[in-house]
């Protein structure tokens, strides 16, 4: 696919790189975003910092992308939310009192903590899916960019351009594919020749 980009011509390549600029601008608005609502449903448990972090690791997010991330997503935190969140400092958690200060206390606690725990991993397991779900739905709007400009252009089938797309926002495997298949899917609404029974 790289020896596609390097025999494309200079003003089809510089379009191209916008659409990759705005592309990776948009998903870092939108994993911003999502990891604000993990921070909402979370709000009772830990602050804010730890919520978006617990985000970014679930996402696997590392570098500069995992950096400008969680740099947007507190910037997007209006003044009244922080707030909130320092008033909540006190009344977080499961603290350690003088309730749990017998042997039948402590495994209450322990159980209480586990089962805690458990219910924080499956918010996660469930915030981490819906994450994949939106950024696929983003990736597919400017995978079909990608297309619309190579086909402006008439370079590349769509297959190639939303391979050369993947390659360049160098999405994990399974995002790729997933995107790769929805947006051939929804070219083939289009492109597919239409049976008798469907003209």
């Amino acid at each position: 696919m790289s020896q596609l980009l390097q025999r494309l011509p200079p003003e089809l390549n510089r379009k191209l790189e916008r659409a990759e600029a705005l592309a990776r601008e948009a998903m870092i608005d939108v994993h911003a975003n999502l990891a604000l609502d993990l921070v909402s449903i979370l709000a009772p448990r830990m602050p804010f910092d730890d919520a978006i972090e617990r985000y970014l690791e679930s996402m696997e997010l590392e570098g500069e992308e995992k950096e400008a991330i969680g740099t947007r997503a507190v910037a997007l935190m209006d003044e009244r939310e922080v707030q909130e969140d320092l008033a909540r400092e006190g009344t977080r958690g499961w603290g350690w009192d003088w309730r749990y200060a017998t042997p039948l206390g402590v495994l209450r606690y322990i159980r209480r903590h586990q089962k805690r725990s458990d219910e924080e991993e499956l918010w996660l397991e469930l915030a981490a899916a819906r994450a994949e779900e939106a950024l696929v739905e983003g990736h597919m709007e400017y995978a079909l960019q990608f297309v619309n400009v190579m086909h402006e252009h008439q370079h590349a089938d769509p297959t190639r351009a939303v391979a050369l797309y993947v390659e360049r926002l160098e999405l994990p495997e399974l995002r790729a594919r997933m995107v790769y298949q929805r947006v051939m899917a929804q070219l083939a609404e289009d492109l597919l020749p239409r049976l008798p029974d469907e003209q």
